[in-house]
């Protein structure tokens, strides 16, 4: 009965009986090499076009390294076999590469992206965090997309005009932060520092004083009326 191979990394499986005394070296010395090869093993693919993983049962492969780093013009898919497997990803390519196994769901991996990328047989997934647990993230560039993350000092200089903020404390229940367009601090409100207040409450004043010498004088008509 012939060997076999498993179905993921095609290793060989010996059968019953098969390759005496050839079996140590170097069968199993080629089946150790590649379950290294699959744990740690990097392929360097330079890209010129669409690309297809070489898989075989009998010979070194792309398939099976742990690690793919593809170099080249870019802007290609690569597809893999339809087996479950994880691979991690280095696009070193000038274009976005996606990832394929013909069927099911892709991942696309931009250009100078290195990816952590899982396959189920047919859908291909990039592992990606959802849940920081309280971690922040740190050395950040300054955003140039719509959907970019950006830093508390980008939002604070957008915010603020690039004024800095005084610290709460003390004393400073109550108060607002009042800016002299260089320096900010916490002060108490002050009538004059609101804006047309003063001309307002002229208006108001005026409006209620006429609406009570009218209102006195119909009190007086009213009053003469029925003497």
């Amino acid at each position: 009965m012939p060997s076999s191979y498993t179905p993921r990394l095609r290793l060989e499986m010996q059968a019953a009986g098969e390759n005496l005394n050839t079996w140590g070296a170097p069968k199993l010395n080629t089946v150790i090499n590649r379950i290294d090869y699959s744990i740690a093993g990097l392929a360097s693919i330079a890209l010129t076009g669409d690309h297809v993983l070489t898989s075989s049962n009998t010979a070194d492969d792309e398939a099976r390294s742990a690690i793919l780093k593809f170099t080249g013009t870019g802007g290609f898919t690569v597809t893999i076999p339809s087996v479950s497997k994880v691979y991690q990803v280095w696009n070193a390519s000038a274009g976005a590469l996606t990832l394929t196994t013909g069927a099911g769901a892709t991942v696309e991996v931009a250009s100078g992206e290195a990816a952590l990328v899982i396959c189920d047989g047919s859908n291909v997934k990039a592992v990606k965090a959802t849940d920081f647990g309280g971690a922040r993230l740190i050395n950040l560039g300054d955003p140039t997309d719509a959907q970019d993350a950006a830093t508390k000092a980008y939002a604070d200089a957008l915010a603020f005009n690039d004024v800095a903020l005084p610290g709460q404390g003390p004393g400073t229940a109550g108060h607002y932060v009042k800016s002299d367009g260089t320096n900010a601090g916490w002060a108490a409100p002050l009538i004059s520092d609101i804006d047309g207040y003063a001309a307002d409450q002229a208006v108001r004043h005026a409006a209620t004083q006429a609406a009570a010498e009218a209102s006195s004088k119909a009190l007086a008509i009213a009053f003469a009326a029925a003497l």
